[in-house]
């Protein structure tokens, strides 16, 4: 039997096998691009869907997938050939070579425990992948909140130039009558000037909102964003409420921690298993041997786990890992549950003084800056009390405002507290993440 009729046949056998790789053809990245953005959770969507940190998080999660299928089958078997050199070509020798093929084969139990490690590394993974979606949500919507709130100020800070526009022709026309002092038009005038710089911080600040909001949805910078005006929230149910404190076990942190359990209590019982040999089926052909009845060989090869303290050691060090993460989950949950009662109290909280401001203090201060504007029109007032009724109405309107963004703030940070990234989802059974939102 010739060697190369032996071995050509078998390396064809092996490439249509397909145990050669055939290069794999990458796929095209997709486009993340639309045309305008008009309501917020569109914008979170996008983002979601678009999000460079958010996709290498989604691809190594998927990545982990991937590798978790290919995990729990035998190694692949080992193919050794070697030749007599000096019968090559030698017409006095056949060809003289020997062919062994080998199969390494674990302790039975083995090969599915290496499954479900990676099943539960590709769980943990999943559970990041699905916490940080919720947290881009909250860092999208915040982005808005404050891109709302600069603008809003923006609004106030003209509308009340327009006042001191009006103002200061009243106070320049009581000056020109002797009933005025040049130090009130002087007043008049600075008290317009700062709002021309505080006009320049707030466009500024509004820009830089605008490109923070891109950055989170990787937009190109010609994007128009043309969201609706932030509005007063609804009431948080009871029913979402309730929903959320008793679904602590299901948000993305325990899923992950809980995970991690998993694949260390995996992790163990391979080390257990590693107590045990493992074997090696092994076929060779020897034709240097002149007896035809000896050239073929089979055995079985079994490994020798002597050192005992190695192993021991190993196993102790999985226990106390196994100890740490049962403690991270029971600390896990006091602070998941505290971190929601916390951010429910702040919700109520910018609900209540959102509601004081636009039934009380915003109107309070309306009224006391027209009576002032009146008297001090009609000349029974004096400069100092309608400059005062200014700055009050002024910082009133601002503070209305703050409080609507906190409103909006507190609402966010309560959706991420839940562990989710729309509200819809806690009326569900799931407090998973769906990746088609």
């Amino acid at each position: 039997m010739n060697f190369y009729t032996f071995l050509v046949p078998f390396g064809l056998a092996l490439l249509v096998a397909g145990v050669w790789p055939v290069p794999a053809t990458a796929s095209e990245e997709a486009e993340c691009s639309i045309p305008t953005i008009v309501r917020i959770e569109d914008l979170v969507r996008h983002s979601l869907a678009c999000n460079g940190t958010q996709q290498a998080i989604d691809a190594r999660w998927e990545a982990q997938l991937l590798r978790a299928e290919v995990v729990g089958y035998l190694d692949d078997p080992k193919l050794s050939v070697g030749v007599a050199p000096q019968t090559l070509g030698d017409e006095r020798f056949d060809d003289g070579y020997i062919v062994e093929l080998s199969q390494p084969l674990p302790w039975p139990g083995v090969l599915s425990l290496r499954k479900q490690a990676a099943g539960a590394q590709a769980d943990a993974l999943g559970a990041m992948q699905l916490q940080g979606r919720v947290n881009l949500a909250k860092q999208v919507r915040l982005a808005y909140a404050q891109w709302q709130y600069h603008l809003q100020l923006l609004l106030i800070n003209q509308r009340h130039q327009a006042l001191w526009q009006e103002f200061l022709t009243v106070v320049r026309a009581k000056y020109a009558a002797g009933t005025a002092a040049k130090s009130d038009v002087l007043h008049a005038t600075h008290e317009y000037h700062l709002l021309l710089q505080e006009a320049i911080e707030l466009k500024a600040r509004v820009e830089r909102d605008l490109s923070e909001m891109k950055r989170l949805g990787n937009l190109d910078q010609g994007t128009p964003i043309e969201l609706n005006i932030l509005l007063p929230l609804t009431d948080f149910p009871d029913e979402q409420w309730r929903s959320s404190m008793a679904k602590l076990e299901q948000q993305p942190r325990m899923q992950m921690l809980n995970a991690q359990q998993q694949q260390k209590n995996v992790e163990l019982s391979l080390a257990e298993k590693d107590r045990y040999p493992s074997f090696n089926a092994m076929a060779r052909y020897n034709s240097l041997w002149i007896n035809e009845e000896k050239r073929w060989v089979v055995g079985v090869g079994v490994s020798l786990p002597f050192t005992f303290s190695k192993r021991s050691r190993r196993e102790d060090s999985l226990r106390a890992e196994q100890l740490a993460l049962r403690w991270e989950q029971q600390d896990l949950h006091t602070q998941l549950r505290e971190v929601l009662i916390q951010t429910h109290s702040h919700w109520q909280q910018a609900q209540d003084v959102y509601a004081l401001y636009q039934q009380e203090l915003l109107p309070l201060a309306e009224e006391t800056h027209t009576t002032a504007q009146d008297e001090y029109r009609s000349g029974s007032g004096d400069f100092l009390t309608i400059l005062t009724a200014q700055r009050q109405l002024l910082s009133t309107r601002r503070a209305a405002e703050k409080a609507l963004r906190d409103q909006y703030v507190q609402f966010s940070q309560l959706l991420a507290a839940s562990g989710v990234v729309f509200k819809t989802e806690l009326n569900a059974d799931d407090l998973e993440v769906s990746h088609h939102d």
